[in-house]
């Protein structure tokens, strides 16, 4: 079954995770450290999943990934996606015996 679902996921998006470290004049700075290439489906949120995201979504362009549970995709994540750069928002909460999850990314600005 995990086979039949890793086999229907068609896009390859690379992710990003933010580090932080102390520079030398002891401010925080950033940095995105990459995590790997996923294979992911892109969809659009249903009118239902914009309402019970609103405050998360805002006015931002969203989009839904549904990737392989075993992929390290985490919230707060950067993701690239049609020549732009996407968030990793919110990851829906999963069942049992799921072998994918879902999550809602936003563009970043």
């Amino acid at each position: 079954m995990t086979a039949t679902a890793n086999a229907s996921l068609d896009v390859s998006m690379p992710f990003s995770r933010k580090t932080t470290a102390q520079d030398g004049y002891g401010h925080s700075t950033e940095t995105w450290a990459s995590q790997g290439t996923f294979k992911v489906n892109t969809y659009k949120p249903t009118a239902t999943q914009l309402q019970m995201y609103a405050s998360i979504i805002g006015t931002q362009k969203a989009l839904m990934i549904r990737f392989a549970t075993t992929s390290d995709i985490k919230e707060g994540d950067r993701a690239t996606y049609s020549s732009r750069n996407w968030l990793v928002q919110y990851i829906l909460d999963t069942e049992s015996f799921t072998f994918v999850l879902d999550a809602i990314i936003t563009e970043v600005q």
